[in-house]
């Protein structure tokens, strides 16, 4: 059964997670990525909020955001006033053969329910050269998150909803999309002690879909687990080791 998350619900609070860490290693790679192309026509799919087209504006780019979610893009539109944002699925973009210099997502692919659809979307509406950069985790390889050892199911749903580096880079070599890199562009490091673990913004439900995904009951039985560890032992150590990769890849001239 796959899993989705209701964005238009946790859409109001989905922002607080970039005051806890800006992801500034992301943002880096990508404006080096726009800023070293020959590119103007930038789409990012699963825009959100608007949090990196935000950081692309002053490039100079065109910039189209899409997202499922209304109330994302709600978010997005409040943001900046220059971007073209749509509503539509990442496994049918309503844009013409050949129309962008570079698509882009970030933290978003494991969302989308076909992965394959989704890229051979990206490479029918790419331009000659163009780019694909798909910026997320990958659990397969990293699973230093104290939260997959207290909430049930989450790792296993994760290593299904996530495609591996080898996955994307298959995937993308299947459309005809040829891998250019795969590197980290940032560490989400973080070890709280005992009832600190409760000062993680990333421990409350709405702040990733990992535990969004969760019922009431789930994600409560998680939080006594915890708790239950804590009384045992409260000097426990609760440890975030996350990386985030990019998978670059280009469609042949």
């Amino acid at each position: 059964m796959e899993l989705k998350t209701n964005y238009n619900k946790i859409a109001p609070a989905y922002d607080e997670r970039y005051k806890l860490n800006y992801l500034t290693g992301v943002e880096k790679s990508l404006s080096d990525v726009v800023s070293g192309q020959k590119i103007n026509l930038i789409l990012e799919v699963g825009c959100g909020t608007g949090r990196w087209l935000k950081a692309l504006t002053s490039s100079g780019k065109k910039l189209f955001g899409l997202d499922y979610s209304t109330g994302m893009l709600k978010i997005a539109a409040n943001k900046q006033k220059y971007l073209y944002l749509i509503n539509a699925d990442a496994c049918n973009l309503p844009f013409s053969k050949n129309t962008f210099d570079m698509i882009f997502c970030v933290n978003a692919i494991h969302h989308f329910p076909d992965k394959e659809k989704f890229i051979s979307e990206v490479f029918r509406t790419l331009t000659a050269g163009g780019l694909i950069c798909i910026y997320g985790v990958d659990p397969h390889i990293d699973n230093s998150w104290y939260v997959y050892e207290y909430f049930d199911n989450v790792y296993k749903n994760d290593l299904r909803r996530f495609p591996s580096l080898t996955e994307t880079q298959m995937i993308c070599e299947m459309a005809g999309l040829y891998t250019e890199e795969q590197t980290v562009v940032e560490e989400v490091y973080s070890e709280r002690v005992g009832k600190d673990v409760f000062s993680d913004p990333f421990l409350k439900k709405h702040m990733n879909s990992q535990l969004a995904n969760l019922s009431e009951e789930e994600y409560q039985k998680g939080i006594d687990k915890i708790k239950n560890k804590i009384s045992v032992e409260p000097e426990t150590k609760f440890i975030t080791d996350i990386k985030f990769y990019l998978t670059k890849a280009r469609k042949e001239i």
